[in-house]
């Protein structure tokens, strides 16, 4: 057995990255788009607004003729999806509604609380009781997008406010990219399902559930598989069928240095590269990660997480998540948001490797703040139910209360 290359978080995360592909690209129905990563720049394809257009319910004037208190000869109706035929000549006014194309002749709309109302008096006429300038209560033409302008950048998660932009631009299919299809495949004798009540020594199989809503809220498309038990046999023609269809595999447990830890074995024998054999990480050392190549010469990869619950969650987010949207195309920007906060109520002791602990991150108007949470062991999911993020202790330090710190939040969006 030869020794694993034990490698810093940023080394690790590097190599992780390097590996994760492109994204691949698709065309679907817009009512399929929610959630999704658009591929491609959505330009406008008309001038918004379209024309000059009314901002107000009331009368489309020629602003020189109403330079104080006057009466305009009403001579029609500017409406919504009906707009006035003729021109509006000197002396004259129309009836304009809120999105009514301002008609030819006229600069500006007086609103219908500073007129008569808007039945005309004697002679035809509308009274006013102030004066305008040129352009009042108009939206020109072009002035909330130009045609040409990009209003959806590649890249973007398509959410309700997308979906309002693509529609109004008139698609009917989006082309985004391709969720990649994750499979999650727990390992272990000890694991039961979630519905039995574990006998001693025996656990329900929690990690195998959470990792799937971390999959889904990535980008990624989870597939939750039955429980590998520990059998050499099984555990290489199970891993093989899942490492041939799926673009990423995520093992739970199996990756350590027990007797039965066989995850790394099977790896080996079906031909992968392991790229990360261990991370200098707590919790998460015994971590791998590693490239196949499939049947048909395509590349799939294996991210090997350790067993105990808060290991296999740090892990994900640290190297699972930002695979999934580096390959969903999103911008880089996003793969893995670090943040920084002011560390409150306890400090925090030094390891000599990095540590991710489970946190509470708050926000004041002056300030954000961070608590570390107390995490009893690894196997303590409780306190990660507890938090909103994990604060990245380096190696070899310390923290005091007051210092500034790192944190990540976890992914709860989509984003």
């Amino acid at each position: 057995m030869h020794e694993r290359e034990l490698l810093s978080f940023e080394s690790a995360l590097a190599r992780v990255l390097d590996a994760a592909p492109g994204p691949v690209l698709e065309t679907v129905e817009l009512a399929r788009t929610p959630g999704r990563v658009l591929a491609e720049d959505i330009r406008c394809d008309r001038d918004v607004p379209a024309a000059d257009v009314s901002a107000m319910d009331g009368f489309a004037v020629r602003s020189a003729d109403l330079t104080e208190p006057s009466s305009l000869r009403l001579v029609g109706d500017a409406l919504a999806g009906r707009p006035y035929d003729g021109a509006v000549g000197p002396g004259e006014c129309t009836r304009v509604m809120t999105g009514g194309l301002v008609p030819r002749g006229s600069d500006a709309v007086v609103p219908v609380e500073a007129t008569s109302g808007y039945d005309a008096l004697e002679g035809g006429r509308i009274e006013f009781s102030r004066g305008t300038t040129r352009g009042d209560n108009v939206r020109p033409r072009a002035s909330v997008r130009a045609q040409g302008d990009v209003v959806l950048a590649r890249g973007g998660v398509i959410r309700a406010p997308q979906i309002a932009v693509l529609a109004g631009q008139g698609h009917v299919r989006v082309q985004v990219a391709r969720r990649p299809r994750v499979a999650i495949l727990p390992t272990g004798d000890e694991v039961v399902p979630i519905d039995v009540v574990p006998t001693e020594g025996q656990v329900r199989n929690s990690n195998a559930h959470c990792l799937y809503a971390q999959v889904e809220t990535a980008g990624g498309e989870a597939s939750l598989h039955a429980i590998l038990r520990d059998r050499e046999g099984d555990t290489l023609e199970r891993l093989r069928d899942a490492l041939e269809t799926h673009d990423l595999v995520c093992t739970i447990g199996g990756v350590s240095m027990g007797t039965r830890d066989l995850v790394r074995g099977a790896f080996d024998t079906l031909g992968g590269r392991s790229l990360v054999e261990s991370v200098r990480i707590k919790p998460g050392k015994p971590t791998l990660f590693g490239a196949y190549t499939r049947a048909d010469g395509s590349t799939s990869h294996l991210l090997g997480l350790p067993g105990n619950p808060a290991s296999s969650f740090t892990i994900f987010e640290l190297f699972g998540a930002p695979w999934i949207k580096k390959a969903i195309g999103r911008d880089e920007s996003t793969w893995l948001v670090r943040r920084h906060a002011t560390l409150v109520e306890r400090p925090v002791r030094a390891n000599w490797r990095m540590q991710l602990l489970p946190a509470l991150v708050t926000r004041t108007a002056e300030r954000a703040e961070l608590a570390a949470l107390d995490q009893r062991s690894s196997a303590d999911l409780f306190s990660l139910a507890e938090g909103n993020a994990l604060v990245f202790v380096p190696p070899e330090t310390a923290l005091a209360v007051g210092e500034s710190v790192e944190y990540v939040e976890f992914a709860f969006d989509g984003r």
